[in-house]
């Protein structure tokens, strides 16, 4: 009898024991499903941070390149600069080398505009098309004259293998250099009917 009774007390402590594992295999694959749970969500929330701080930055880049392009714009507006720029889209041969100089640091600015464009691309946070559709957008009302186009053609070797002459070169030559002038007499309000045109004052 006290075999028997040994025999059943070891098959009983075998079953619990037989269920006490099953029962921490269990527990042991929802503890390990949890943690995958967590690190998927981790992961989740990772990439939801990453890209809100892409798209923050890509907003704060955006504005610095709308407040550059303001700020050239503001500049141009200055009469004494407004002077300048006309005269180098009218009669550029007939520019002072100061007067040069100033007219280059304009088309200096639109570059260094250009190349936060390039950086912004480089970062991933814009396409190159995006790029390339910007600099078309702008470069004939800055590099449609004789002046800017000549500039940049005695710039141009030092981007050498740059984005500024691989995506910018081919936009600007092909602008035509006549573009400005006929820009301005366009923009030119013909008279009213009866009223004769003062004469324009450069």
């Amino acid at each position: 009898m006290s075999e028997a009774a040994d025999a059943q007390e070891s098959q009983l402590e075998e079953a619990a024991s037989e269920r006490d594992g099953r029962r921490l295999d269990r527990i042991n694959r929802w503890l390990t499903l949890a943690a995958n749970l967590g690190v998927l969500l981790g992961l989740i929330v990772l990439i939801v941070e990453v890209r809100q701080n892409a798209s923050l930055t890509r907003a704060a880049m955006d504005q610095q390149k709308n407040d550059f392009l303001a700020e050239i714009e503001l500049n141009i507006a200055k009469p004494e600069i407004s002077a300048i720029w006309v005269k180098a889209i009218r009669t550029p041969e007939a520019l002072s080398d100061t007067e040069i100089q100033t007219a280059g640091s304009i088309l200096v600015s639109v570059m260094l505009q250009w190349d936060q464009m390039f950086r912004m691309w480089e970062a991933g946070l814009i396409s190159e098309d995006r790029v390339r559709q910007h600099i078309r957008n702008t470069a004939p009302f800055y590099f449609g004259t004789r002046f800017a186009k000549h500039w940049w053609a005695l710039q141009a070797p030092g981007w050498e293998g740059t984005p500024m002459q691989e995506i910018a070169g081919p936009i600007v030559d092909a602008v035509d250099e006549q573009f400005l002038a006929r820009y301005m007499d366009e923009l030119r309000v013909p008279p009213a009917d009866g009223v004769e045109a003062e004469p324009a004052s450069e």
